[in-house]
């Protein structure tokens, strides 16, 4: 069922406003989760508190399915504050959607989500290996990267690759799919002090092993298709176009802050041999009113291509094959555009950007570390392009 434009408001203002009454406290401690590679413990209550984490989950598990386009502001005003933290809500929020959605019915869903709302980490790539058991369970093992958040969560969703125990692939006579997800208890996993990079320090995106882990059926989801038994229409879609709002967001908050540190102190500064201040000169007003437009641009090219994607899904209409690919391409195209914005911002920042103290530094860094995610590389252009020429799409993640 769709949402009224009235609901629809009253959505955005609630999520927006809750979104902006954490940022006192994610600004006061994004050194400390920079300084301890995950995010400060202050900063998760603060998240969890204001039920942010619960965003993006089916109203079944007790999440409330926000808006795609609602999840972009959301995000984009948290990242605004500290990208990092932005990028552990957006974690924080889809990862337990993407387990309650595909969870069946039973003792695993009711062991994870029976209780208090859950924290859980994971990563998209199968790089781990389940080999099927002769009972019918699974048996872990594998080394995974970037789980953000991962060490003050209770849960990590795996993904691996099935294989049996002779090593070779399933066949269809096996009935089993070629790649499976798995709900594990953070106890259960290794997880590597790794995260040493720089930018997006505070998210925690460790390695993580699991060595012969058992897993029952009911902790099982399937990966990457469309099948979901229970949330609304927007789960409806494949795991990509499912997760773009929050990648989106993230990389149009580090655009706003960026934007925003040049319309205060930075701007303000004179440099020597120059008159008045970096914002009295014609060249940089020239360029910062054309990064605005080119936000501005973005951001609503966001949330319309959500919108419609979304009022498809309400209307009870399948996104297309092209239409996917386009929602793909919006997602890297917004953050290529985001990155030149902060790029153009951390040029304008003078000496003071070289320090690792400067928050228009620490705004770059972020964003081109995330710029770096298999979820907005260029294969995404490539799909629109091909769909838009009529020619056949190759394949991509």
């Amino acid at each position: 069922m769709s949402r009224t434009s009235v609901e629809r408001q009253r959505e955005r203002s609630e999520w927006i406003e809750r979104a902006e009454s954490v940022g006192p406290t994610l600004r006061e401690f994004a050194a400390a989760s920079a300084k301890g590679k995950t995010l400060a413990p202050e900063s998760v209550a603060a998240l969890e508190d204001a039920g942010l984490f619960t965003m993006a989950s089916p109203l079944e598990v007790g999440g409330f399915d926000v808006h795609p386009a609602t999840q972009v502001e959301a995000f984009e005003q948290l990242a605004s504050v500290d990208v990092s933290s932005g990028w552990v809500a957006m974690i924080q929020a889809e990862s337990p959607a993407m387990a309650a959605s595909h969870l069946p019915d039973g003792i695993g869903l009711d062991t994870v989500f029976g209780g208090q709302f859950p924290r859980v980490a994971g990563t998209a790539n199968p790089e781990g290996v389940a080999t099927a058991q002769s009972d019918g369970r699974f048996r872990l093992n594998g080394r995974w990267s970037f789980a953000s958040g991962i060490r003050h969560c209770g849960w990590v969703l795996a993904n691996a690759m099935v294989r049996m125990e002779d090593g070779s692939r399933p066949t269809a006579a096996d009935e089993l799919p070629p790649v499976v997800g798995s709900l594990v208890p953070l106890e259960q996993v290794e997880v590597e002090d790794s995260w040493n990079v720089m930018g997006l320090e505070g998210t925690g995106s460790c390695h993580y092993q699991l060595h012969d882990v058992i897993v029952e059926r009911p902790f099982m989801t399937s990966f990457g298709g469309v099948r979901s038994y229970r949330g609304g229409p927007w789960f409806a879609n494949p795991t990509i176009t499912f997760l773009s709002p929050g990648h989106t967001g993230i990389a149009l908050g580090s655009a706003k802050r960026a934007l925003d540190l040049l319309t205060g102190d930075v701007g303000n500064r004179t440099r020597f041999g120059q008159a008045g201040a970096v914002a009295d000169r014609g060249a940089f007003q020239r360029d910062y009113g054309e990064m605005s437009c080119r936000y501005e641009a973005a951001r609503a090219y966001a949330l319309s291509t959500l919108d419609d994607a979304m009022a498809q899904r309400e209307a009870g209409e399948p996104i297309t094959p092209d239409y996917d690919a386009r929602i793909r391409a919006m997602v890297t195209w917004v953050t290529d555009t985001c990155v030149d914005v902060v790029r153009f911002a951390h040029h304008h920042g003078g000496g003071a950007a070289a320090f690792s103290d400067s928050p228009l530094q620490q705004v770059l860094r972020d964003i081109l570390v995330a710029s770096q995610h298999i979820f907005v590389a260029d294969v995404a252009y490539e799909r629109t392009g091909a769909f838009r020429l009529g020619r056949e799409a190759k394949g991509g993640f």
